[in-house]
C-alpha cells in the first residue's frame, strides 16, 4: 500500500496552517507564561480602559478617582475601582487575557 503525495498547493497549505498555530501558541506563551504586569503599568492600562469607557457610558465630571486595587498573586491579575459621585467602576487589568471593565454601578448611565 502506497502513501499517496501530497501536491504543492496542499503542503503550502499545510505549512502555512503549521506556521499560524506555531506563531498563536507562541504568543499565548509569552504573554501568561511571562511576568505579570507591574502596578504601574497595570495602572496606565486601567486608566486607559477608563477613558475608553467615558465614551460609551456617563461617567460624570469629574472622572472616577481611584479609590481601591487589589492584586491576585494566584491569576497575576491587577483589579482597580475608580469612583466619583456619580458612579463606580471595576477594571480588570493582566498581561494574559488583556484589560477588561469588571463591573460598574447603575450611576454608570450609556450615553
Amino acid at each position: 500500500m502506497s502513501v499517496p503525495k501530497m501536491n504543492k498547493k496542499g503542503a503550502v497549505a499545510l505549512l502555512i496552517i503549521v506556521l499560524i498555530v506555531v506563531v498563536v501558541l507562541s504568543d499565548y506563551m509569552f504573554r501568561c507564561r511571562s511576568k505579570p504586569l507591574s502596578r504601574d503599568e497595570a495602572f496606565l492600562r486601567a486608566n486607559k480602559q477608563l477613558e475608553y469607557l467615558s465614551h460609551d457610558f456617563v461617567l460624570g465630571d469629574p472622572l472616577p478617582v481611584l479609590m481601591q486595587e487589589q492584586y491576585d498573586s494566584t491569576s497575576r491579575t491587577w483589579m482597580f475601582t475608580f469612583r466619583n459621585s456619580t458612579c463606580e467602576v471595576s477594571i480588570i487589568a493582566d498581561r494574559c487575557h488583556g484589560t477588561d471593565v469588571g463591573g460598574v454601578s447603575e450611576g454608570c448611565k450609556p450615553k
